[in-house]
């Protein structure tokens, strides 16, 4: 008899579904938590930078976990399952590395990030985890996966600018 391996085990008992599902969760904490701490210490760490406002960062972050509750939605629908597959994949990719980013910028300032322990305990493994399991359900193949991840890590401070650029608009306009 083979011996199945736990991470094997572990992918067929929790489909890709619960796995988005719980991605999306991850996204909101994270989000949630630069939402408090963020505006504050990036003006302590460059207080003579005009940085947006809290008020803008909470707008930009509720259109950026919009977007992640709006790839989970897409999933559940069988006529998407391709699309949702790449889309899964490139937000897991772009949520790598924003975990990856808040660890170089804790480095960096030689500080705690906002969003760096959630980065690394929820963010960084909840994406893998996912980009494992489009692969282990034969969603995407390696190289896919390998590919969306890359299309999201590149994605992913062109999508907070743009949402704050709008967050920015939408605040000038109310």
């Amino acid at each position: 008899m083979k011996r199945i391996a736990w991470t094997e085990l572990a992918a067929r008992r929790i489909g890709l579904h619960a796995r988005a599902s719980l991605l999306f969760v991850a996204v909101l904490i994270q989000n949630a938590e630069q939402v408090l701490y963020l505006p504050g210490w990036l003006t302590a760490q460059r207080p003579d930078f005009v940085w947006p406002g809290p008020a803008q960062y909470a707008v930009a972050a509720v259109l950026m976990t919009l977007v992640a509750a709006a790839v989970v939605i897409v999933g559940q629908q069988r006529r998407f399952a391709v699309v949702h597959a790449w889309a899964l994949a490139i937000l897991a990719g772009t949520l790598v590395m924003s975990a990856a980013g808040h660890v170089l910028m804790s480095v960096a300032t030689l500080g705690v990030m906002p969003g760096v322990v959630t980065g690394v305990a929820l963010l960084g493994p909840v994406a893998l985890w996912v980009l494992t399991g489009l692969v282990a359900e034969r969603r995407l193949s390696a190289r896919g996966a390998a590919i969306a991840t890359g299309i999201g890590i590149v994605a992913m401070p062109l999508a907070w600018g743009a949402a704050l650029r709008l967050a920015e608009r939408m605040l000038a306009q109310g």
